[in-house]
């Protein structure tokens, strides 16, 4: 008796369960969610194949099965994809109780033929946005350097608007910039790199020589701190900031940066041949 009602309860503890996964599949399936519909679907296909039995539960199930099979075959993203691989006609799917682990074999290679398929085209488009950035940056440096700055200029922009979530892309928008004499396009979108990417060290470094090109020493000064801050006191990062205070002839403020560092490193020639010369 008792353990008739044991069974009784995990009967109906099953039942419930295939009924909630059919349930979240339908509703993946009517946000659009074809992998997470699969994923569902299948849990409920596993749980109902390896049980024993339902009991009165079964033939409710096996209706909400039918019914998911009939709305999954009838979507209208499914029937697209099943015609772009040759497969037309018939229904996809047809619940019959007993098929639970073919339909699974079906969904799941379903799913592995639609990433495959995504993947392809993910890699397509891929393809095509580097073809399209490559040919915008090779016409950008064409125009620079025949002078022709403003063709020059919205090619690299549209460079940047369109690729600017790689922090090498705008980087080399910029330097592209500085080498051709255009240092305020070259500071905003060393600026933009650094916005976007802080811990881009290179466009940090590419930032402080446009501002110090530009004349613009306090920014490059801000700069250079800030980047200490970020990046941490490494002794060539000292002996830039001594070499710059050394060309603003801010000599103590030279003196003391050339100093931090030979603590770190008291064999910087550089460095050595600096102080001495301050010491004079």
């Amino acid at each position: 008796m008792l353990q008739r009602k044991v069974d009784h309860q995990r009967m109906m503890a099953d039942a419930r369960t295939i009924r909630e996964n059919i349930s979240r599949a339908r509703g993946y399936l009517r946000r659009d969610d074809l992998f997470r519909c699969i994923e569902s679907a299948n849990d409920a296909l596993v749980l109902k194949s390896t049980g024993a039995a339902l009991g009165l539960g079964r033939s409710e199930v096996d209706l909400l099965f039918a019914e998911l099979c009939d709305e999954f075959s009838r979507h209208p993203r499914v029937l697209a994809f099943l015609e772009s691989i040759g497969i037309s006609g018939a229904a996809f799917l047809r619940y019959k109780a007993g098929d639970e682990t073919l339909l699974i074999k079906k969904l799941t290679a379903f799913r592995i033929k639609m990433e495959e398929s995504e993947q392809r085209e993910k890699d397509r488009e891929e393809e095509r946005r580097t073809r399209q950035r490559d040919e915008w940056l090779a016409l950008g440096r064409e125009h620079l350097a025949r002078k022709s700055y403003p063709k020059g200029k919205v090619y690299l922009r549209r460079v940047a608007e369109t690729y600017g979530e790689d922090p090498e892309v705008v980087r080399e928008v910029g330097r592209l910039f500085l080498d051709a004499g255009l240092l305020p396009e070259a500071a905003e979108m060393f600026a933009l790199a650094m916005e976007r990417f802080p811990g881009d060290e290179q466009a940090w470094r590419l930032a402080i020589e446009t501002y110090d090109a530009l004349g613009e020493f306090k920014k490059a000064e801000a700069l250079y701190l800030d980047a200490v801050k970020v990046f941490g006191g490494h002794p060539l990062t000292f002996l830039n900031i001594a070499k710059f205070y050394l060309k603003w002839h801010r000599k103590d403020d030279a003196y003391e940066y050339v100093s931090r560092a030979l603590d770190q490193d008291p064999n910087l020639a550089e460095a050595k041949e600096i102080r001495e010369k301050l010491e004079r």
